[in-house]
Protein backbone atom coordinates (compact mmCIF):
# COMPACT_ATOMS: atom_id res chain seq x y z
CA UNK A 1 0.00 0.00 0.00
CA UNK A 2 1.17 3.56 -1.15
CA UNK A 3 1.70 5.80 1.32
CA UNK A 4 -0.87 8.17 -0.02
CA UNK A 5 -3.43 5.08 0.13
CA UNK A 6 -2.20 4.55 3.55
CA UNK A 7 -2.75 8.25 4.75
CA UNK A 8 -6.16 8.34 3.14
CA UNK A 9 -7.66 4.97 4.68
CA UNK A 10 -6.72 6.80 7.95
CA UNK A 11 -8.28 9.83 7.04
CA UNK A 12 -11.47 8.29 6.46
CA UNK A 13 -11.13 5.67 9.65
CA UNK A 14 -10.89 9.05 11.87
CA UNK A 15 -13.77 11.16 9.76
CA UNK A 16 -16.07 8.24 9.77
CA UNK A 17 -15.36 7.05 13.61
CA UNK A 18 -18.97 8.10 16.14
CA UNK A 19 -19.00 11.10 17.93
CA UNK A 20 -18.17 10.83 21.31
CA UNK A 21 -19.62 13.51 24.06
CA UNK A 22 -18.27 14.14 27.53
CA UNK A 23 -20.53 15.08 30.47
CA UNK A 24 -19.63 17.79 32.94
CA UNK A 25 -20.98 17.26 36.42
CA UNK A 26 -24.09 18.68 37.61
CA UNK A 27 -23.22 21.52 39.52
CA UNK A 28 -22.93 25.39 38.25
CA UNK A 29 -20.51 26.48 35.96
CA UNK A 30 -18.81 29.02 38.01
CA UNK A 31 -18.02 26.48 40.52
CA UNK A 32 -15.19 23.50 40.30
CA UNK A 33 -14.21 21.23 43.44
CA UNK A 34 -11.41 21.97 44.95
CA UNK A 35 -10.65 18.80 46.93
CA UNK A 36 -10.68 15.07 46.48
CA UNK A 37 -13.91 14.71 49.02
CA UNK A 38 -16.02 17.37 46.99
CA UNK A 39 -15.06 16.02 43.57
CA UNK A 40 -15.95 12.67 44.99
CA UNK A 41 -19.25 14.04 46.20
CA UNK A 42 -20.44 16.16 43.50
CA UNK A 43 -19.52 13.17 40.76
CA UNK A 44 -23.09 11.59 39.64
CA UNK A 45 -23.00 7.98 40.57
CA UNK A 46 -26.26 6.79 37.93
CA UNK A 47 -25.39 4.23 35.32
CA UNK A 48 -24.04 5.91 31.64
CA UNK A 49 -26.54 6.37 29.36
CA UNK A 50 -25.68 4.36 26.12
CA UNK A 51 -27.45 7.34 24.06
CA UNK A 52 -25.27 10.05 25.52
CA UNK A 53 -21.78 7.93 24.93
CA UNK A 54 -23.44 8.10 21.31
CA UNK A 55 -24.45 11.76 21.05
CA UNK A 56 -27.96 10.46 19.75
CA UNK A 57 -28.90 14.32 20.65
CA UNK A 58 -29.72 15.93 17.02
CA UNK A 59 -33.41 15.48 15.90
CA UNK A 60 -33.43 16.22 11.91
CA UNK A 61 -36.20 18.57 10.91
CA UNK A 62 -37.50 17.85 6.44
CA UNK A 63 -40.50 19.13 4.76
CA UNK A 64 -43.76 17.74 5.02
CA UNK A 65 -42.87 15.24 1.73
CA UNK A 66 -39.64 14.53 3.81
CA UNK A 67 -37.64 14.63 0.74
CA UNK A 68 -35.52 17.60 2.35
CA UNK A 69 -33.74 18.42 5.61
CA UNK A 70 -34.33 21.84 6.53
CA UNK A 71 -33.05 22.06 10.26
CA UNK A 72 -31.93 20.49 13.07
CA UNK A 73 -33.51 20.28 16.53
CA UNK A 74 -30.88 19.83 19.20
CA UNK A 75 -32.81 17.99 21.92
CA UNK A 76 -30.12 18.27 25.25
CA UNK A 77 -31.38 21.66 25.67
CA UNK A 78 -34.79 20.91 26.02
CA UNK A 79 -34.37 19.20 29.87
CA UNK A 80 -31.17 21.54 30.72
CA UNK A 81 -30.85 22.99 33.46
CA UNK A 82 -29.21 26.74 34.07
CA UNK A 83 -25.83 26.04 34.59
CA UNK A 84 -26.01 24.11 31.38
CA UNK A 85 -26.92 26.21 29.02
CA UNK A 86 -24.22 27.35 27.69
CA UNK A 87 -21.81 23.99 27.73
CA UNK A 88 -24.87 22.58 25.21
CA UNK A 89 -25.10 25.70 23.20
CA UNK A 90 -21.72 25.37 22.48
CA UNK A 91 -21.97 21.49 21.56
CA UNK A 92 -24.76 22.64 19.28
CA UNK A 93 -22.59 25.74 17.24
CA UNK A 94 -19.83 22.88 17.22
CA UNK A 95 -21.74 20.84 15.39
CA UNK A 96 -22.73 23.49 12.62
CA UNK A 97 -19.08 24.36 12.22
CA UNK A 98 -18.46 20.44 11.44
CA UNK A 99 -21.42 20.36 8.94
CA UNK A 100 -19.74 23.34 7.52
CA UNK A 101 -16.96 21.81 6.92
CA UNK A 102 -18.51 18.78 5.37
CA UNK A 103 -19.59 21.26 3.09
CA UNK A 104 -23.03 20.90 4.75
CA UNK A 105 -24.62 24.13 5.65
CA UNK A 106 -27.57 23.04 8.14
CA UNK A 107 -29.21 25.33 10.52
CA UNK A 108 -29.60 24.66 14.41
CA UNK A 109 -32.38 25.15 16.57
CA UNK A 110 -30.81 25.48 20.40
CA UNK A 111 -34.25 25.22 22.61
CA UNK A 112 -33.44 27.48 26.04
CA UNK A 113 -36.03 28.11 28.41
CA UNK A 114 -37.12 31.99 28.73
CA UNK A 115 -36.31 32.02 32.35
CA UNK A 116 -33.22 31.29 31.24
CA UNK A 117 -32.85 34.10 28.56
CA UNK A 118 -33.44 36.69 31.35
CA UNK A 119 -30.23 36.00 33.21
CA UNK A 120 -28.04 38.90 31.54
CA UNK A 121 -24.68 36.59 32.29
CA UNK A 122 -26.17 33.71 30.14
CA UNK A 123 -26.97 36.30 27.75
CA UNK A 124 -23.78 37.63 27.57
CA UNK A 125 -22.71 34.43 27.29
CA UNK A 126 -24.70 33.05 24.66
CA UNK A 127 -23.78 36.42 22.50
CA UNK A 128 -20.05 35.73 23.25
CA UNK A 129 -20.09 32.23 21.63
CA UNK A 130 -22.62 33.29 18.31
CA UNK A 131 -20.10 36.34 18.12
CA UNK A 132 -16.57 33.99 18.34
CA UNK A 133 -18.48 31.27 16.01
CA UNK A 134 -18.26 33.49 12.77
CA UNK A 135 -21.19 31.64 11.29
CA UNK A 136 -23.42 33.11 8.65
CA UNK A 137 -26.66 34.55 9.82
CA UNK A 138 -29.33 32.12 9.50
CA UNK A 139 -27.68 28.84 10.64
CA UNK A 140 -28.23 29.62 14.74
CA UNK A 141 -31.80 29.57 16.03
CA UNK A 142 -33.43 30.11 19.31
CA UNK A 143 -36.30 28.22 19.83
CA UNK A 144 -38.42 29.85 23.25
CA UNK A 145 -39.63 27.12 25.60
CA UNK A 146 -41.68 28.15 28.36
CA UNK A 147 -43.56 31.17 27.27
CA UNK A 148 -43.99 33.79 29.67
CA UNK A 149 -45.29 37.22 29.80
CA UNK A 150 -42.99 40.16 28.00
CA UNK A 151 -40.71 42.36 30.49
CA UNK A 152 -37.59 44.54 30.31
CA UNK A 153 -35.24 41.34 30.79
CA UNK A 154 -36.64 39.64 28.03
CA UNK A 155 -36.88 42.29 25.73
CA UNK A 156 -33.52 43.31 26.22
CA UNK A 157 -32.09 40.12 25.61
CA UNK A 158 -34.02 39.44 22.66
CA UNK A 159 -32.85 42.59 21.21
CA UNK A 160 -29.45 41.62 21.99
CA UNK A 161 -29.55 38.43 19.94
CA UNK A 162 -31.48 39.89 17.22
CA UNK A 163 -28.65 42.60 16.29
CA UNK A 164 -26.30 39.53 16.39
CA UNK A 165 -28.58 37.75 13.14
CA UNK A 166 -30.22 35.42 15.27
CA UNK A 167 -33.60 33.93 14.36
CA UNK A 168 -36.21 32.98 17.02
CA UNK A 169 -38.91 30.03 16.90
CA UNK A 170 -42.04 29.68 19.69
CA UNK A 171 -41.67 26.04 20.22
CA UNK A 172 -44.65 24.00 22.25
CA UNK A 173 -46.70 26.39 20.75
CA UNK A 174 -50.28 26.30 22.79
CA UNK A 175 -51.81 29.02 21.43
CA UNK A 176 -51.38 31.50 24.48
CA UNK A 177 -52.28 35.20 24.09
CA UNK A 178 -48.69 36.18 25.52
CA UNK A 179 -47.15 33.88 23.12
CA UNK A 180 -48.82 35.49 19.56
CA UNK A 181 -48.20 38.96 21.16
CA UNK A 182 -44.52 37.75 21.54
CA UNK A 183 -44.14 36.45 18.22
CA UNK A 184 -45.71 39.71 16.48
CA UNK A 185 -43.81 41.96 18.76
CA UNK A 186 -40.28 40.10 17.34
CA UNK A 187 -41.25 39.26 14.40
CA UNK A 188 -40.50 35.32 14.87
CA UNK A 189 -39.06 33.14 12.45
CA UNK A 190 -41.74 29.95 12.80
CA UNK A 191 -43.90 28.72 15.00
CA UNK A 192 -43.64 24.53 16.10
CA UNK A 193 -47.44 23.04 17.09
CA UNK A 194 -47.41 19.56 18.78
CA UNK A 195 -49.37 17.75 16.22
CA UNK A 196 -50.99 15.56 18.92
CA UNK A 197 -53.07 18.77 19.97
CA UNK A 198 -54.40 18.56 16.40
CA UNK A 199 -55.43 15.13 15.75
CA UNK A 200 -58.49 15.77 16.95
CA UNK A 201 -59.71 18.77 14.70
CA UNK A 202 -63.54 19.08 15.97
CA UNK A 203 -62.67 19.99 19.18
CA UNK A 204 -62.43 23.35 20.36
CA UNK A 205 -58.88 23.48 21.73
CA UNK A 206 -58.07 22.05 17.61
CA UNK A 207 -60.49 24.17 15.78
CA UNK A 208 -58.60 27.30 17.48
CA UNK A 209 -55.40 26.54 16.95
CA UNK A 210 -55.96 25.64 13.49
CA UNK A 211 -57.43 29.25 13.19
CA UNK A 212 -54.38 30.92 14.32
CA UNK A 213 -52.38 28.88 12.28
CA UNK A 214 -53.74 30.90 9.26
CA UNK A 215 -53.09 33.88 11.29
CA UNK A 216 -49.73 32.90 11.36
CA UNK A 217 -49.02 32.73 7.76
CA UNK A 218 -51.03 36.00 7.26
CA UNK A 219 -47.84 37.14 9.34
CA UNK A 220 -45.39 35.09 6.62
CA UNK A 221 -44.55 32.96 9.95
CA UNK A 222 -43.38 29.35 9.36
CA UNK A 223 -45.01 26.48 10.75
CA UNK A 224 -43.94 23.10 12.13
CA UNK A 225 -45.30 20.09 13.30
CA UNK A 226 -43.52 18.84 15.60
CA UNK A 227 -44.05 14.84 17.00
CA UNK A 228 -45.48 13.73 13.93
CA UNK A 229 -45.55 9.83 14.62
CA UNK A 230 -48.67 8.57 12.52
CA UNK A 231 -49.13 8.76 8.53
CA UNK A 232 -52.27 10.81 9.30
CA UNK A 233 -50.42 13.27 11.23
CA UNK A 234 -48.18 14.13 8.03
CA UNK A 235 -52.05 13.65 6.13
CA UNK A 236 -52.83 16.78 8.16
CA UNK A 237 -49.91 18.72 7.61
CA UNK A 238 -50.61 18.52 4.02
CA UNK A 239 -54.42 19.93 4.78
CA UNK A 240 -53.18 22.32 6.62
CA UNK A 241 -49.93 23.37 4.60
CA UNK A 242 -47.48 23.00 7.14
CA UNK A 243 -44.22 23.79 6.30
CA UNK A 244 -41.84 21.35 7.93
CA UNK A 245 -42.27 18.28 9.99
CA UNK A 246 -40.35 15.90 12.64
CA UNK A 247 -40.63 13.44 14.95
CA UNK A 248 -40.39 9.38 14.61
CA UNK A 249 -42.45 9.25 11.63
CA UNK A 250 -39.98 11.49 9.69
CA UNK A 251 -36.43 10.23 10.93
CA UNK A 252 -35.47 9.46 15.04
CA UNK A 253 -32.46 11.61 16.44
CA UNK A 254 -28.83 10.78 15.38
CA UNK A 255 -25.87 11.93 16.18
CA UNK A 256 -23.83 15.10 14.45
CA UNK A 257 -21.57 12.45 12.00
CA UNK A 258 -25.30 10.77 10.71
CA UNK A 259 -26.88 14.47 9.58
CA UNK A 260 -24.67 15.03 7.27
CA UNK A 261 -25.40 11.34 5.63
CA UNK A 262 -28.79 11.87 5.44
CA UNK A 263 -29.85 12.76 2.07
CA UNK A 264 -26.77 11.34 0.36
CA UNK A 265 -27.20 6.89 1.64
CA UNK A 266 -30.14 4.88 0.18
CA UNK A 267 -31.44 4.57 3.87
CA UNK A 268 -32.02 8.49 3.80
CA UNK A 269 -33.54 7.66 0.29
CA UNK A 270 -36.03 5.37 1.39
CA UNK A 271 -36.90 7.22 4.49
CA UNK A 272 -37.50 10.32 2.25
CA UNK A 273 -40.51 8.30 0.27
CA UNK A 274 -42.77 8.90 2.61
CA UNK A 275 -46.10 8.91 0.27
CA UNK A 276 -49.29 10.01 1.73
CA UNK A 277 -52.89 10.89 0.15
CA UNK A 278 -52.54 15.17 -0.41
Amino acid sequence: MSPKSRLYNLVMAWKNKPFRQLRDIEQPYWESPKHEDQFAQATPRNVVDPLAYRGIDFEPIFNRSGSSLKGVLFRPLLSASSSEVLRYCMEGIDAIHYWQCSNRIIPLILPIKVTDLKIEACVDGLCDLILNSRLPIGLINIGFLHHQDIDNELTAAVTKLRRLGVLFHALQFDGNPNTIKLISQFQFEAVHLDVSHLRETSSLSGTQLINQIHLLKKWSCKTYFSNVTFVRDNELAYQLGIDYCYGSLMLSPVNRHQIIHIQDSRIGKALFSIQTSK
